[in-house]
């Protein structure tokens, strides 16, 4: 009988305990997937850039979160700033114009560009990744040779901390010479994966 009631007791200690866990772990699971998605934010290997009256910018960024959460990031705002070599130089604010997408050529093997949509916010969620394809302008400043400092700022609708993505790029004189000459309708590629790009941590052609 004794030991009977050991074992009743036991039971009921053990079965305490795995109550009381299973709680936590749902008490647990509920908090994260209620919490704020954790938006990661990468740069593509290729931005493109045209310039004559404006500068046009090209760059396709991916956003993405690999957490589970019933809660979705939404982007309200994108902005593109730059900052030149040299002290006092002008730093433009670039401003997203709209969204679109390349079409390749096979017979010229070329790309063209065309509108898709205006800016608008993006919803992000695990199962719901963006990778938009975004076009930039500024007026009243252009590209030279030097290296420049870009970061790209998306605000969110939560008023939490923008997020922020540093990146840098280099033009050689040549480089000038040839968005000058292309004109606003023929954009240059610069790259982030060459051999020679990678040994500056630099997009460049």
């Amino acid at each position: 009988m004794e030991r009977l009631r050991r074992f009743d007791a036991a039971h009921m200690w053990i079965s305490s305990v795995a109550a009381l866990v299973a709680l936590c772990l749902s008490l647990y699971n509920f908090v994260l997937v209620q919490r704020q998605p954790d938006t990661d934010v990468a740069l593509p290997h290729i931005v493109r850039i045209a310039q004559d009256d404006e500068v046009w910018f090209y760059l396709q960024p991916t956003l993405s979160t690999r957490v589970e959460t019933t809660q979705t990031e939404v982007i309200t705002q994108v902005e593109l700033r730059m900052r030149g070599p040299g002290p006092g130089t002008r730093q433009p604010v670039f401003y997203w114009d709209e969204s679109g997408t390349f079409t390749y050529d096979r017979t010229n093997h070329t790309l063209s560009y065309a509108w898709i949509a205006d800016p608008s916010p993006l919803l992000v969620s695990r199962d719901k990744p963006q990778q938009p394809l975004m076009l930039f302008k500024t007026t009243g400043w252009k590209f030279g040779s030097g290296r420049y400092q870009g970061r790209l700022i998306l605000h969110r609708a939560s008023g939490r901390k923008p997020l922020t993505e540093d990146f840098c790029m280099m033009l050689s004189d040549d480089d000038a010479k040839t968005l000058r000459t292309r004109g606003q309708y023929t954009f240059s590629s610069f790259r982030d994966d060459a051999p020679e790009a990678r040994a500056k941590d630099c997009y460049g052609r």
